[in-house]
């Protein structure tokens, strides 16, 4: 409903990206079928293993300060007729230790999940390292032990330093391309450029402002200023590393020195283009084949001639030609394809589609089976929703009719009970709702009230620009007949967040937090839905406490979505990641056979939630599986079951508008609106007592915490993270608790908050057995502010007792002081780099009188400054920004 950290993940990340762009270089095709398959019972045994690439072997090498992350992509196996998900029961791992090969499990240093594991990027597999010294490791056969495949993981120490200058070695002015990418590689520090990155990564602070702006932002975990590592910034490795950004603006970007205020400037310039018409054109061709996975990538036409931007997505229209006639691409009952926004999902057997951007913009679909035209418009006047006319360009896909698509014969279909008997052959009932009464049952369901998320203004809408505030009035939720009505009404109505802003309508939303919970199981929901443009009725769940954070990052399971403008069709998914805005989700759609709709009758909706995937089923029949190879909390990263493994509480609301159906607003016959709900009921498999359906008790044989010792500010907060093992445990909840709760405190999540300056010890205990794990958290002052007595300039940055003088912009820089009315001294500045001077006086106490000038070149000759007094603890500056 609402709209990783791990180690390897960047490896991932940029093995994909680099995957991506071969594919465009190679016309349009997307990964081979036999890398995008899920992991499925593996029962192929190795008879040979190959380097996927030069780069993944024999040999890897890398340095880095005190350790470093490797990651390699899996072998090709038995001459690429198997893929990792055939082998992977076959496939061991050997480490060298004291010159023998031995089993990495059998060795202490080596934890899995810890510091080396298996990665997965969208069906891509590898394995991950984090080492501190040079480490052979080995893949082998456990069948063929002859079959053997050795990589050396080569590590460099490196020394750090601190920066006194920076040259660009790229830029520093940059143009970015259509789709908003610029990069540039590190610069040369300290005029040596055998210096590497990593050895001043500590001293290095980036900082953003728009060119129009002067305010520079700060974007180092700064997710709420917009810039968000690996989404729209991050950093590269080829040819020595660097970093990139995609913008919508004309940006610069500063690097700077944390010790010595040395920076460097770049300017990555966007250029919007003008567009004098809308009309298209085909960008390279309007023929293109599916690869041997069905995959097919095609670049989005040209508008005016060239390229679109991303602003300029949004306004495309694409239909399918099918049965005689032109559908929509997005209404999946119509066109047979379904949107996946996280790139292929190989656990549906669904046609998909979904953008890609590499320099342009692009679309791929998978698996294209059969030869289909597509085409793809443009509004004539470039308003959203404007008429097309003929501004279409028509392409044509030949499809390979032998192209694979993923087995889910394994997924079966479930029985589900009647509106008068909810028994399930080999399922107990644990909670149910039948709405037999009069009114709402308050001891099972709270009504949530309100329009904004919190106290802020702009927290309107749900943080979905939704169009409905929720009430409990019954004239929006009220209980007849044997069923639950949630009703959406015309009914305009201000709040005092923002007196002039008007939620056009009232509905109502309830949720069983506090009641009821719930982890592992079965929800069975039959309900019947409105129709209507912009009407959101959706049946889901969150986490009755947020252990890995706020939302996404404590996951969310959505039972069913349904848009009301395409009645065929409804959707189930789960949200996970991180806190928003660098949450990711996973869904799948389900389409209504021939004649039947979800306005038409009550239909029941389904979702059964393991400790290793969630399913979701309409009527009983499967649509839809996410597993947990697929999901991952970036609070959480050796827990592969987190965020899904803990208690979530049950939602039903009816929306109107916001973002899920693209901002569509109801037409005036489309209100009210009406929800309505036959029964809600939760099951577990018989035996389970509450507890994982399908496993025996698995009980905790420990815990350990992602740190032994911590460093806060006061003020400032660190997160600390349980791990329960073992990983399938059936109960892994925890408690928290401090030693000095005047020095620190810490929630009910493991977030530990500085309170005063000391140290004090965090403490986790499990439910299950009493283990525990504890941290040693020292809190410190936070450091005091820098004030700038001066301008851009030159003047004074004073620190606490400490003030360092600086010129900018000059050839050379002398300062003349005299401390406390004593003898004058003339020292010559320190260069810090381009051009930049400054000079240390430390240790000043209260009153203290220092009177100075400077002599400096800005260029055009010498000049001597005014004389200037600064009285310490008087003399007031601006904090530095």
């Amino acid at each position: 409903m609402y709209r990783s950290n791990q180690p390897g993940q960047r490896v991932r990340q940029r093995v994909l990206r680099l995957f991506l762009a071969i594919a465009l270089l190679a016309g349009g095709g997307l990964l081979p079928s036999s890398w995008l398959q899920g992991a499925e019972a593996a029962g192929t045994t190795v008879t040979s293993m190959a380097y996927f690439s030069a780069s993944d072997g024999p040999v890897i090498s890398k340095s880095g300060v005190g350790q470093a992350s490797y990651g390699f992509v899996m072998p090709i196996f038995n001459g690429g007729a198997a893929a990792w998900t055939d082998v992977s029961d076959d496939v061991g791992v050997k480490v060298k230790s004291g010159g023998n090969w031995v089993d990495i499990d059998s060795v202490s240093s080596f934890v899995y999940n810890q510091n080396w594991g298996h990665w997965n990027d969208s069906g891509v597999y590898g394995y991950w390292f984090v080492l501190s010294a040079t480490t052979e490791i080995r893949l082998y056969s456990k069948a063929n032990s002859s079959v053997t495949l050795d990589y050396t993981l080569a590590f460099t120490n490196i020394n750090t330093t601190t920066i006194t200058s920076m040259t660009a070695t790229q830029g520093p002015q940059l143009t970015a391309g259509y789709t908003g990418g610029a990069g540039f590689t590190y610069p040369i520090f300290n005029n040596n450029s055998s210096i590497p990155y990593e050895a001043v990564a500590d001293d290095l602070k980036v900082y953003v402002k728009p060119v129009a702006s002067s305010t520079w932002i700060d974007i180092d975990n700064n997710a709420a200023s917009g810039w968000i590592y690996d989404s729209n910034f991050g950093q590269f490795t080829d040819g020595g590393g660097g970093y990139w950004f995609t913008v919508t603006e004309s940006i610069n970007v500063k690097l700077e020195s944390v010790s010595s205020g040395a920076n460097l400037i770049y300017t990555i310039t966007f250029n919007v283009p003008v567009r004098n018409s809308y009309v298209l054109s085909a960008y390279d061709g309007t023929t293109y084949t599916a690869d041997n996975s069905g995959a097919i990538g095609i670049p989005l036409p040209k508008i005016d001639g060239g390229a679109p931007i991303g602003t300029e997505l949004g306004k495309y229209v694409y239909q399918i030609y099918k049965g005689g006639q032109w559908v929509e691409l997005s209404n999946s009952a119509l066109s047979s394809f379904v949107y996946s926004g996280s790139g292929y999902n190989n656990l549906s057997d669904a046609n998909q589609w979904g953008y890609w951007a590499d320099y342009i913009y692009g679309l791929w679909f998978q698996p294209i089976q059969e030869d289909m035209q597509l085409r793809i418009g443009y509004p004539l006047d470039g308003q959203l929703g404007g008429s097309v006319g003929s501004n279409w360009v028509t392409y044509t896909f030949i499809g390979n009719p032998n192209a694979p698509r993923p087995d889910v014969s394994d997924q079966d279909d479930i029985t589900i009970g009647t509106s008068s008997d909810p028994s399930i052959s080999g399922m107990d009932l644990v909670w149910q709702d039948e709405f037999s009464g009069t009114a709402l049952d308050t001891s099972k369901w709270n009504y949530e009230l309100g329009y904004y998320i919190s106290s802020d203004p702009n927290s309107w809408g749900w943080g979905n620009a939704e169009l409905e505030y929720y009430t409990n009035s019954t004239q929006n939720v009220f209980v007849e007949n044997g069923s639950l009505n949630i009703r959406a009404l015309d009914d305009p109505q201000s709040f005092p967040q923002d007196p002039t802003r008007y939620a056009q309508y009232s509905s109502g939303k309830i949720n069983t937090k506090g009641n009821f919970s719930f982890q592992y199981g079965r929800v069975d929901i039959r309900a019947k839905l409105p129709t209507g443009d912009g009407i959101w009725p959706a049946l889901w769940m969150l986490p009755e406490d947020s252990v890995y954070g706020a939302w996404a990052a404590s996951g969310e399971i959505d039972i069913m979505e349904a848009k009301g403008r395409l009645p065929g069709t409804t959707s189930g998914a789960i949200h996970f990641g991180g806190q928003w805005p660098v949450n990711q989700y996973l869904a799948g759609e389900y389409y209504f056979p021939s004649g039947e709709t979800f306005d038409s009758d009550y239909h029941v909706y389904s979702m059964i939630w393991e400790d290793d995937n969630v399913k979701w089923y309409v009527d009983g029949k499967f649509f839809f599986k996410a597993t947990s190879a697929q999901w991952y909390s970036v609070a959480a990263p050796n827990d592969p079951d987190a965020p899904f493994d803990q208690p979530f509480y049950l939602i039903m609301n009816l929306a109107v508008g916001g973002y899920f159906d693209g901002l569509r607003t109801p037409d005036a016959s489309d209100i009210p609106a009406t929800m309505q709900v036959d029964y809600v009921r939760v099951y577990e498999e018989n035996g389970t007592g509450g507890q994982n359906p399908g496993n025996e008790n698995v009980s905790v044989t420990g815990v350990t915490l992602n740190q032994s010792t911590a460093q806060v500010e006061v003020g400032q907060t660190v997160q600390l993270n349980a791990a329960v093992a073992p990983s399938n445990a059936t109960n892994k909840q925890v408690t928290w608790s401090v030693s000095n709760s005047s020095v620190a405190a810490v929630s009910s999540s493991g977030l530990v908050t500085g309170v005063a300056p000391g140290t004090a010890t965090v403490t986790v205990t499990t439910t299950d057995g009493s283990f525990t794990a504890s941290s040693a958290i020292t809190v410190v002052s936070p450091p005091p502010t820098t004030y700038i007595i001066g301008d851009e300039v030159r003047g004074i940055k004073k620190t606490g007792d400490n003030l360092l003088f600086y010129v900018n912009g000059a050839t050379f820089a002398d300062l003349h002081y005299i401390v406390n009315g004593g003898v004058q001294l003339n020292v010559a500045m320190s260069t810090t780099g381009n051009g930049n001077y400054t000079y240390a006086v430390n240790n000043l106490q209260a009153g203290d009188t220092v009177q100075y000038f400077f002599t400096y070149n800005p260029g055009q000759g010498a000049l001597d400054t005014a004389w200037q007094t600064y009285v310490h603890g008087v003399t007031q500056g601006v904090p530095e920004e």
